[in-house]
Formats: structure tokens, sequence, C-alpha cells
């Protein structure tokens, strides 16, 4: 398949918003590096970031002041992109001969929408990590006027992505019944999150199981996000005082350390930003992750997932795992978990039991339907151009 790829696309012109921090962005570009070489990716990275300009590779960075800002939106742009951009990189595109765009955000539209007028024999991709029509109407009922805007000019974007893009693809069912909720169609592909396997050393493997009498290190790993915030402060508020004192939570996350002055339980450690999350991810016996709002699937989930670890969490942080879980590990290794109640059952229930370090049976189920080489699985059948939109 490889040969065929690199014979057919000369160049793939890859854009997105996301990239380092996030592991299905960091998956699927490196699936397309493989699979195409790495000399045939340009990268154009839109975080708003240093400007930089290198081999293959620019971002733009920020906008230069609010002036510049609200001038992408009477442009019809959000923050992070510009008329001016938008032909850049189009000219980009042809200048490297590109044969194929893919894009790991939905709300670039009016970039779509040029790229395909343009150059109207290159397919472009289009990964909806989340359904913005939908994520956007949550988030704007917790936003300010500034928020309000571009969650409005977002909406419009994506709109624009769908219409003008060849393949869309999302991460799970929930998703892709949304899209067709608010586009009237169905995605191209349902493409599941996933991850690189991670090195399960003997060290790890060999780690003694917690016992009933031992207190249980409960985890929550998340950045200061508001999901985030949102998930853990209910957590605190709603499920922490029905706990016993058989458990220990720690908090791990850049820029959590907003929530010292928040959780003064001292069963609650709020570790914020920290050199090694390894250290805490191993240690663990349980991942929690009570999530509200959002879109797509969550990689906090997967993290656990991926590393066999027992995990409790809820429709949202489950959504795409849950329903390719089976009898062995479901409501004995990962719990889903709605109300107050539930919560405070479960992991109660689970502080008086021996909890592994590493549950085989649940990584198993990492390895079969949400890891690298299942992704890629998907790319290459996806990357043969078929089941293109009408």
């Amino acid at each position: 398949y490889t040969t065929l790829f690199r014979s057919r696309a000369k160049m793939i012109t890859y854009i997105s918003l996301r990239f380092e921090t996030n592991i299905g962005a960091k998956v699927h570009r490196s699936i397309l590096e493989e699979l195409f070489g790495e000399d045939n990716i340009y990268t154009i990275d839109l975080r708003p970031r240093n400007q930089e300009r290198k081999l293959r590779y620019i971002c733009y960075g920020k906008y230069k002041n609010p002036l510049d800002r609200i001038f992408r939106w009477i442009q019809g742009n959000t923050m992070y992109i510009s008329n001016k951009i938008i032909n850049e990189i189009c000219n980009i595109i042809g200048e490297s001969k590109s044969e194929l765009v893919f894009l790991e955000n939905s709300n670039f539209g009016s970039l779509v929408k040029k790229i395909k007028t343009k150059y109207p024999n290159i397919k472009v991709i289009c990964f909806y990590h989340d359904i913005d029509a939908d994520l956007y109407r949550q988030w704007s009922k917790e936003s300010n006027w500034v928020g309000k805007i571009e969650n409005k000019i977002g909406i419009k974007q994506e709109m624009l992505s769908q219409r003008y893009s060849d393949i869309d693809i999302v991460f799970n069912k929930r998703d892709a019944q949304l899209y067709e909720k608010y586009y009237k169609n169905k995605p191209n592909y349902i493409i599941p999150l996933s991850s690189y396997k991670v090195d399960l050393n003997e060290t790890f493997l060999e780690m003694k199981p917690s016992a009933g009498s031992d207190r249980k290190k409960l985890l929550f790993v998340g950045s200061k996000y508001y999901p985030n915030l949102e998930g853990i402060r209910w957590f605190y508020k709603n499920v922490i005082p029905g706990l016993n004192n058989k458990i220990q939570i720690n908090i791990v996350g850049r820029g959590t350390e907003i929530l010292r002055s928040e959780m003064d339980d001292s069963r609650v450690h709020v570790l914020g930003t920290v050199d090694d999350v390894f250290q805490y991810l191993y240690d663990a016996d349980i991942f929690i992750a009570p999530l509200f709002s959002g879109g797509g699937m969550k990689a906090k989930s997967i993290e656990a997932i991926s590393l066999g670890k027992c995990f409790v969490g809820n429709d949202e942080s489950l959504a795409g795992f849950w329903e390719e879980m089976d009898d062995t590990v479901r409501n004995k290794v990962i719990f889903n978990c709605e109300t107050a109640g539930d919560w405070i059952k479960t992991i109660n229930a689970l502080s008086e039991k021996e909890i592994q370090k590493f549950y085989p049976e649940l990584y198993k189920i990492f390895i079969d339907k949400f890891s690298y080489d299942k992704t890629k699985e998907a790319f290459i059948e996806m990357l043969q151009i078929k089941g293109e939109k009408n």
C-alpha cells in the first residue's frame, strides 16, 4: 500500500489546530508520514503560538492584536485564520503539487471552499474531532460575548467544511448521529480515537496489586480546560463527601493548580503541572473521568485503557469506548456512572477490593480496537479515496 500511496500523492498538505499535545492528531499525522513518507508532508500549523517557517512547515502564529481578531471576524473567519493566510495556504498547496489535503479540524470551511474552488481535483479530507455545530452551542451558554462570536462563526465555518470537503470522518457513533442531525447526511467514515502502544516495561507489569486494606490511589488527568474543571469540581462537590477514607485522589494537569484553593479535603491532592506524568499513570489504581460537556472521544479515557487500568467514567467520557467493551471488563474493570450516587457506590466498593495495576483483558480491547495499528488499517482503506460524498 505504501508504494501505491506515494506514487499517487507526491505531496500531502496537513493542516491542524491540534498538534503535539493532542493524541488523535499525533496518531493521524504519524500514519500519514508512514504511508506517504515524511518528506511528502507539508504541515500547516494553525495554533496560536510563535510564528515559525522551515522546510515543509509553517506556523502563522496568533492574531496580532484585538483589531486583527475583529478583522478576521468581519471576513467570516475564526481568530485562527485570515483571508490572507487562506490565500497563502492555497498557494502552498499549488506550489507543492499536493494531491491531498488533510484537515484535522472542521471549522476552517472558508479554507476548504477556497481549496476546492481553486483546485477542484484535489481531495480534501476533514476529520471532525467533535461536531462543532453541537459543541459550540454548548459552549455559548457559558461564554462571554467574545466567545459567543467565535462560536457562531465556528458553526458557520463547519457548515462550509461539510459542504465542500470530499471525505468527512468522525470518532464515534454518537458524533455520527450529531453529524446527521445537523447536516442531514452521514459522515463517510467512523474512525475511533486511538493511541500508541505504551512501553509496558517489566517493572510496571510486575507491580503488586493494591490489597483491599490499602488506600486506593485515584487519578484525574486533565489540563485547565473548561470541561475538565467543570467535571472535577462536580466530583469534588457531589461525590467526595460520600466516599470513605480508603481513597486518595491525585489531580494532575497543566494549569489545574488553580483548584488548590477550592479543594481542602485531605484526601485530595492537586498536583497540577508535573515533570513526569507517567509515574502517576503507572502508580494509579483507578482512573476517574467525570465529564459533562465536549464532544468526540476523550484522551484521558484512552490513556487509561491503553495502560489496562481500572477506570470509572460516565456517558461523556466513555463515548465511543463503552459500546466497544465486552462482559470481560464492563462493570468489572471499567465502570459507567451517571449519578453521584452511582459514583459513590462504585468507588467505595472498589476501595474495599484488590485492584490490579494492569488488566490484560482491557489492554487486549485497546490493541484490538483503539491502537495505532487499527487506525492505520482504517486509513489504508480510506485513502483508496472510496466513499466520497456526492
